[in-house]
């Protein structure tokens, strides 16, 4: 994992653009997050449920991610890159969501991942930090 963050922060320090940012992003939420989101929560979360607000199918869950701002907590994103304090999904996934003023339960349900699952998709979201 921290191979990987380190290669995804090299790599866009050396292209030096916001669309090579996009792109490794991109392709580290692919190759890192979306197996596990696409696995374990698009029972819930997918194009046919409607108020899910967030859709984990294969190929469509980043759109719905960065940079967007959550249903239950408008003030803070559901993905803000580099930084899982400050990202809604980190929050529901730990279970810290009300402890930042969000709502609901945790998600998935406690015990549907496994800490190696969740630690994925928290690594995914630091890997996509932006460096200045």
């Amino acid at each position: 994992m921290k191979t990987l963050r380190l290669a995804a922060t090299t790599a866009f320090m050396i292209i030096g653009s916001s669309a090579a940012f996009a792109a490794t992003c991109l392709e580290t939420y692919t190759a890192e997050a979306e197996p596990v989101l696409s696995k374990k929560c698009v029972a819930c979360h997918n194009n046919a449920s409607p108020g899910s607000g967030v859709s984990f199918q294969k190929g469509s869950g980043y759109d719905y991610l960065v940079n967007i701002a959550s249903a239950e907590l408008p003030d803070m994103p559901r993905v803000t890159p580099g930084d899982t304090e400050l990202s809604y999904l980190a929050h529901k996934l730990l279970g810290t969501h009300e402890s930042v003023g969000g709502v609901g339960t945790q998600m998935p349900p406690a015990g549907s991942l496994k800490q190696a699952e969740i630690d994925a998709v928290l690594g995914w979201i630091s890997a996509c930090e932006v460096t200045e």
